[in-house]
């Protein structure tokens, strides 16, 4: 085997290994992504019950920090569209 063809296969497996070092990333990137945006769903929820319980028994200032905090995960969602 000559040196140019030992370069060939080297540089193919390289491009092969490379290749699936890439793609396990972009699986990984996408499921870090998708139990991001269901945490900040959970943390959505949790808000918006603590503000209807806060609501019921007309704690306003606690509806108030309720309030930001759902906008500001509201935000955070948006980015997933």
């Amino acid at each position: 085997m000559t040196d140019d063809e030992i370069d060939k296969i080297a540089q193919k497996v390289a491009d092969l290994v490379l290749d699936g070092i890439l793609q396990n990333a972009d699986a990984v990137w996408h499921d870090n992504t998708e139990l991001e945006e269901q945490k900040l769903l959970t943390e959505l929820a949790g808000a918006m019950t603590a503000l209807d319980f806060q609501l019921e028994a007309e704690n306003y200032a606690a509806c108030e920090d309720l309030k930001k905090q759902i906008i500001k995960i509201e935000n955070k969602l948006n980015k997933f569209k």
